[in-house]
């Protein structure tokens, strides 16, 4: 293991962070300075660290020496040659494999996972689901792989990737579905759920996922209104009937532990299991979730892998996505033989071809064509050129005037955003609750960061502030003098399983009864009293919430708003900065975005991308 040797830290004892309290408490003392980086970048979301070159700065600004490189030896690491080797790690703390520290118990979810997905992709079902398939190409042609007029498509869109998806979701034992805003993932959920209904029959359980309740519902709104425009699907039966779960209640929550009703020992009891918005699982919650899916049952992982990686530690999704980097898309002689047949030829033709399948690359699909916005509109071009670090273009727009579906204010003006904040009055003076629900959701402030002038708590001041003012005459609608106040926007912070609140769900405060109650819109699988569609709630009894007329961009994963507001800090110095994070708060937006940035805070953020260690990746490409 080759490694730097160093000296301790000559600092005062007050100095000391939490890390270097971390990196003490093992009591070896070569050992100690890759302890508190590997503490420093776990707490940003790493998995492991590399021990190379590359954490010299993180071993100095811990006060470390660096001295030279040698060989350090440790009882408290697992030192793994091999990948056999690796999965035998008795016990220890950490773990060293392939040039990386990992803490032992995020090694062993790593190791889960990459076993499950051996497991999955080991498809003993595969030739008996193709014949099936093959009784139903008529239905195939024209349902799934439908007529479009494709004439103004680039060559990449013209390709029916959503009837490759569909159909490689019937295939698979794992499907793996990724895509920008408004390309059709949900349209393509509900053409594998009709294919499924044509081959399995209508008696399989299907169960739909997200990590947040908000995204779960979301999700099979969007299904219900597929049943309506897709009628020929025919799978309103299954539509209706379908269960939706965050992942934690799918999972089932054991209270006051971090243990799960289903895992390795007590699996889940479905056949086809579909998660949404996979970007936002940490490596921990997937290796639990796939560890409780039987190895033929059927999963179906949806997500933007352009987006923001999870909360918690590790980016899976993005790991995964990213082995397939060089070959997504791309097919093998044989497959071209599979799909061909089951595609409308204009839509086939131009697919790329490679020699051979490598590991995962038969479960996954990018899809190309986004429906939401023409690819060519403002929006579509500024979330291309984000995406892409291409600030060149980038300036081009901002020299532009703003445009319907996108509004861009460089000079912080007070007036950009006082206008905006006007729009959560459709909400505050709708009088029906089901009704305001939804209007809460027309728009929304979405901010990089919590503290500073352009942070979530100075702007949900000043949306008091001013909506107070509105107001002025009408306090019994808004009047913020008290910590719950009618017309409140509020989001649970804390999981409460029992009473069907998570972490994420946002609801409106409102009087009733003459007392302040919280409404939620209601989760599909909860039946309530009075046909009522939404659930009311004391908010006393909510543990944990926050005020969200503002909210962050990563808490804002998983929602859709009509229009939303991103404000940007003003100081470029910041690590939260990224393509990403601008790419996710502008993409919440179904209609318009409007962007709140100086251009030299917008070319920093576009020119940092997310990077976060792992051995996932390279151990998948290892598998090719």
């Amino acid at each position: 293991m080759t490694k730097q040797e160093v000296m301790l830290p000559k600092i005062k004892t007050e100095d000391l962070t939490v890390h270097h309290h971390f990196a003490q408490y093992f009591k070896d003392e070569k050992l100690e300075p890759y302890l508190y980086v590997l503490s420093k970048q776990m707490a940003n979301g790493h998995i492991c660290i590399p021990i190379d070159d590359s954490i010299n700065d993180e071993l100095l600004e811990g006060g470390y020496e660096i001295i030279k490189q040698n060989i350090v030896e440790s009882a408290l690491v697992t030192f793994a040659k091999s990948y056999d080797e690796s999965k035998q790690t008795d016990l220890k703390p950490f773990v060293f494999y392939k040039g990386k520290l990992y803490l032992q118990r995020y090694f062993v979810y790593e190791n889960t996972i990459l076993e499950k997905l051996k497991a999955f992709e080991n498809n003993l079902l595969f030739n008996e689901r193709r014949s099936k398939l093959s009784n139903h190409k008529d239905f195939i042609l024209e349902s799934i792989s439908r007529e479009e007029d494709v004439h103004m498509y680039s060559d990449i869109e013209k390709i029916d990737w959503q009837a490759i998806a569909a159909i490689k979701g019937v295939l698979n034992n794992l499907t793996i579905i990724t895509g920008g805003p408004g390309t059709g993932k949900t349209t393509t959920v509900a053409k594998i759920l009709a294919l499924l209904k044509r081959v399995e029959g209508e008696n399989l359980s299907i169960a739909l996922a997200a990590p947040t309740g908000k995204a779960a519902m979301r999700m099979k709104e969007s299904l219900l209104n597929s049943v309506k425009k897709y009628s020929d699907l025919g799978i309103d039966s299954i539509v209706n009937k379908l269960e939706t779960f965050t992942i934690h209640r799918l999972l089932g929550t054991n209270l006051n532990t971090p243990f799960f009703k289903h895992n390795k020992e007590n699996k889940l009891p479905y056949d086809v299991i579909i998660v949404d918005e996979s970007s936002m699982i940490g490596m921990s919650l997937f290796a639990k979730l796939v560890d409780a899916i039987p190895d033929t049952s059927r999963l179906i992982l949806l997500g933007d892998s352009e987006q923001l990686a999870s909360v918690d530690a590790g980016s899976l999704f993005g790991d995964i996505c990213m082995s397939q980097k060089d070959i997504e898309n791309k097919f093998t002689a044989e497959e071209v033989d599979l799909l061909k047949p089951l595609i409308k030829s204009y839509r086939f033709e131009e697919v790329a071809i490679i020699e051979k399948s490598g590991f995962l690359n038969d479960s996954f699909v990018r899809l190309k064509k986004t429906y939401r916005y023409n690819s060519n509109s403002t929006l579509g071009r500024f979330n291309s050129f984000v995406i892409e670090g291409n600030t060149d273009e980038l300036k081009n727009i901002l020299k532009n005037k703003s445009t319907d579906d996108l509004k861009l204010d460089i000079t912080y003006s007070s007036t950009f955003i006082n206008d905006f904040i006007l729009k959560y009055k459709a909400f505050i003076d709708e009088d029906i609750i089901s009704e305001a629900l939804n209007k809460m959701n027309n728009c929304r402030i979405l901010c990089a960061v919590k503290a500073s002038e352009e942070g979530v708590y100075a702007l949900n001041e000043k949306v008091k502030d001013l909506l107070k003012k509105e107001y002025k005459n009408q306090k019994d609608k808004f009047n913020p003098s008290t910590e719950i106040f009618n017309n409140q926007l509020i989001m649970v912070t804390k999981n409460q399983p029992e009473m069907n609140l998570f972490n994420g769900d946002v609801g409106l405060i409102r009087y009733s009864g003459g007392k302040l109650k919280a409404f939620f819109s209601k989760q599909e699988n909860i039946e309530l009293d009075g046909g009522k569609d939404y659930v009311e709630v004391n908010p006393g009894f909510i543990a944990s919430w926050e005020t969200v007329f503002a909210m962050t961009i990563h808490k804002s994963q998983g929602s859709e708003f009509n229009e939303v507001m991103v404000i940007l800090p003003k100081k470029k110095e910041n690590r939260l900065l990224t393509r990403e994070l601008v790419y996710t708060g502008i993409t919440r937006a179904k209609d318009c975005a409007f962007i709140q940035t100086s251009e030299e805070v917008l070319y920093t953020a576009v020119a940092q991308q997310v990077d976060r260690v792992s051995g996932l990746k390279d151990r998948i490409l290892n598998l090719k």
